[in-house]
């Protein structure tokens, strides 16, 4: 199956935002409020990249922008409670 670049650019951009977020949380090390602000920063950057990829495609609806929030904000959780 062929894939239309837009996606596999799509998919690279949000691999490298969260590869961006995981490099600054390691160089933040030790600086609490920094790497919570980095980790609410890719939550929300997370949630944006979702309803653009999905609004490209035509296939936006509540419940898909729902399930991103819902993501992003169960990631943000769960990342700055192992903090």
């Amino acid at each position: 199956m062929k894939k239309p670049i837009g996606k596999i650019i799509d998919y690279l951009v949000l691999g490298l935002m969260v590869s961006a977020a995981i490099l600054l949380t390691l160089i933040f090390n030790g600086n609490k409020v920094y790497q919570i602000i980095t980790i609410i920063g890719i939550s929300f950057a997370y949630v944006v990249w979702g309803f653009l990829h999905h609004w490209r495609d035509n296939s936006i609806h509540q419940k898909v922008i729902l399930e991103y929030m819902l993501f992003g904000i169960l990631g943000c959780v769960l990342a700055i409670g192992l903090l």
